[in-house]
């Protein structure tokens, strides 16, 4: 445990002084925190986030079988200005999953975000999280925007013209003293480094990030080892702006990916391992196409997409020590007035070792709105 925190730490640390990934499609309109409203001092807003999805996993090899995900969540909330710099949320947030009777999750959300400065500010309760943590696909699985969209704990966000990052911990099982269940959370660090002038359209940056998974916890009566296990990536982004024609943008992304267990209790053999990612990103007029090549080296990611990794999700006693993937993801987006989005996806992973075609298809419908009911004086 301590030293994960000294870890953690030091990359912190690192990032703060020297420092929207690729690497898959950007999804941050499906599930959408609202954006702080410096000029909303005082209002009151009734806001509703509803999210109608389905995903269709048509997984055949030997990492994860296939299953559909299908359903809508509904997030009603009161969000309230106290001042220009404070803004506190309250509601409930409700999962329901087609073909099941009563709702699969129904979740309190509370949530407070304050702008200590201009560009840097701190969320405590319910993050900005899921997919607004631009990770690459590795190692956080974009699926958790349906089946964990609530995130709890403490985030600073810093947006500068140079440097943007994203630091948080979600903690995801909270003990007493003397409980049989394990602690657990995870903590995240997220950043790029733009090394170009912001006024240009051609753009190079720099992604760094780390994410680890911790279980275990000093008061719990927990009979296994408590287990830590990090996943750190950097690259090398280049971005081309092309303008308002067809085409919008082009990218080319390279990332080395690495994976430790701190404790050495994660029950494999081996205890590191790496990987490399190269992706390209077309952006175009009504969504994205992105081609990607993964190449992996006894790789574990706990909260990434188990079709990357070197163990199996479907047998836990298949492992593979050499893992290789082609991928490609499509999308299609259209907004119909600012509150209404819809999309539609398409992703291909070849596995180039096995000879085997998994793919996936989904359809997202999300709703919006805000309401203001009224000025509410803050003293």
């Amino acid at each position: 445990m301590r030293g994960f925190w000294g870890y953690t730490f030091f990359l912190g640390l690192f990032i703060l002084i020297t420092t929207s990934a690729h690497g898959q499609l950007n999804e941050t309109g499906r599930y959408y925190y609202p954006e702080f409203n410096n000029q909303a001092e005082s209002n009151l807003y009734f806001r509703l986030e509803n999210n109608n999805f389905v995903k269709n996993n048509e997984y055949f090899g030997n990492y994860i079988q296939g299953y559909t995900l299908m359903g809508y969540t509904i997030q009603p909330t009161f969000m309230y200005y106290a001042g220009s710099r404070l803004r506190i949320k309250a509601g409930v947030h409700l999962l329901q999953f087609s073909g099941v009777s009563s709702f699969t999750e129904v979740l309190p959300v509370f949530s407070v975000h304050t702008k200590l400065t201009e560009k840097l500010d701190l969320i405590m309760g319910g993050l900005q999280g899921d997919v607004h943590h631009k990770l690459i696909e590795p190692i956080f699985n974009s699926e958790h925007q349906y089946t964990r969209p609530i995130e709890n704990g403490f985030q600073f966000r810093y947006n500068g013209d140079k440097l943007w990052y994203d630091i948080w911990i979600d903690w995801e099982q909270f003990i007493f003293l003397g409980d049989s269940k394990p602690e657990k959370f995870t903590a995240g660090i997220s950043s790029e480094y733009n090394l170009t002038p912001t006024n240009t359209d051609f753009k190079v940056s720099f992604p760094l990030q780390f994410i680890a998974t911790h279980v275990g916890g000093q008061i719990s009566n927990y009979s296994e080892t408590s287990q830590t296990l990090t996943n750190l990536v950097s690259g090398i982004k280049l971005e081309q702006n092309t303008g308002k024609g067809f085409i919008r943008n082009v990218g080319l992304s390279a990332y080395i990916a690495t994976y430790k267990d701190l404790a050495n209790e994660s029950g494999w053999h081996f205890h590191t391992g790496n990987a490399i990612y190269q992706t390209t990103n077309i952006t175009y007029k009504y969504g994205e196409f992105m081609l990607g090549y993964w190449k992996a080296k006894n790789f574990i990611a706990p909260k990434g997409s188990h079709l990357f990794q070197s163990v199996s999700n479907r047998n836990e006693t298949y492992y593979q020590k050499h893992r290789q993937l082609l991928t490609s993801k499509l999308s299609f987006n259209k907004t119909f007035m600012k509150q209404i989005k819809f999309s539609a996806t398409l992703e291909t992973y070849y596995d180039i070792d096995a000879s085997q075609l998994d793919y996936s298809y989904g359809l997202n419908l999300v709703f919006t709105p805000n309401f203001f009911i009224s000025k509410v004086s803050f003293d």
